[in-house]
């Protein structure tokens, strides 16, 4: 029997120290230079989240599970979408000289009113995934405007 919901995952490799990945989706400025323009984290099971992206749109929540050095889970929420069911993971592991990152957006209902919803974060989170590489691979931020 298929699941009831579906999710988002991927892996990719990153060139930086696993410990450079799990700061850059943990600390507020180091979401700030690939994900936010403002960034309110507390890496505490049931704290309080907020991420304003480029453009206005706000995620908050609360952080469902913290494992220091290794990942982060949000309960997801984003105003006027009703991600509220979903859980969004970012995690790091070494690999050779870098690190591998594992991003899973799950709880998303099989109903065809949420396939535009999925499709969207199934490109977002690709999307923003290859801005954190870039800028800690090479420091160049895929958001700037002078990118077209």
């Amino acid at each position: 029997m298929a699941s009831s919901t579906r999710s988002v995952r991927h892996t990719f490799y990153i060139g930086a120290p696993a410990e450079r990945v799990y700061r850059a989706f943990t600390e507020p400025s180091e979401l700030n230079r690939w994900l936010t323009e403002h960034a309110e984290v507390t890496l505490r099971r049931g704290a309080p989240y907020r991420l304003v992206m480029v453009g206005g749109w706000e995620h908050k929540g609360t952080i469902a599970a913290v494992v220091p050095g290794k990942s982060i889970t949000f309960r997801w929420a984003w105003n006027g979408v009703p991600l509220s069911g979903t859980r969004f993971r970012l995690s790091v592991e070494p690999s050779g000289s870098g690190s591998l990152l594992t991003v899973v957006h799950s709880g998303f209902p099989r109903r065809a009113t949420w396939v535009p919803i999925y499709g969207v974060t199934e490109w977002g989170w690709t999307y923003y995934a290859m801005n954190l590489k870039s800028v800690l691979e090479t420091g160049h931020d895929l958001r700037s405007p002078q990118d077209g």
